[in-house]
């Protein structure tokens, strides 16, 4: 299968290609870090890309597969997190140059869930200061673009979750919406 292919995939797509076995999370993983990789310097929709730790939860998810364990409904499926939802370990700024390193000690119950259903964590996505704005961009980290038209906004606060998944940097990124951000 084309890297492309495996970008396109919807999560059920995918989370049944890991559990047939037709698709491994490694290959998941290596495919969307590669199309990371060619895309996000033009839509910066990753303000933080947690490239390595994604290949390890990958591995540990293939070898979870071929010993036959238990598997959560997302196992092996990549995720990204909005920038203002706390991850631990990994940074969360809220788009602030006050918060530019604070790494939280714990997950926001969204991340812990998803860790527990199996998903591997690939980062964070860009947000607009604090969520406020109806366009993506901060002092920090820049504009995010949409990734169908470089001129354009994808829209307010989750503008880097929806620029990701529209894109194909990933087929689940979580987002919060106060005033229409992910609708």
């Amino acid at each position: 299968m084309e890297h492309i292919e495996i970008c396109y995939m919807s999560v059920v797509e995918m989370a049944e290609a890991v559990k047939s076995k037709q698709l491994s999370p490694v290959e998941i993983v290596d495919a969307i870090l590669r199309r990371i990789e060619q895309l996000n310097p033009r839509v910066n929709a990753y303000c933080t890309l947690v490239a390595e730790d994604a290949r390890e939860q990958a591995r540990k998810a293939e070898a979870k597969l071929m010993r036959g364990e238990k598997l959560g409904p997302l196992h092996g499926v990549p995720v990204s997190i909005k920038d203002m939802i706390f991850t631990k370990g990994i940074r969360t700024t809220n788009g602030s140059k006050i918060y530019a390193d604070f790494v939280p000690q714990q997950d926001a119950i969204a991340v812990e869930r998803l860790k527990t259903a199996g998903a591997i964590i690939l980062g964070k996505t860009n947000v607009p200061e604090f969520g406020w704005k109806g366009t993506c961009d901060n002092p920090l980290f820049g504009v995010t673009r949409n990734p169908w038209n470089l001129e354009l906004t994808p829209g307010g606060s989750s503008g880097g979750a929806v620029a990701s998944v529209a894109s194909g940097m990933g087929p689940l990124a979580i987002g919060t919406d106060a005033g229409g951000s992910i609708r």
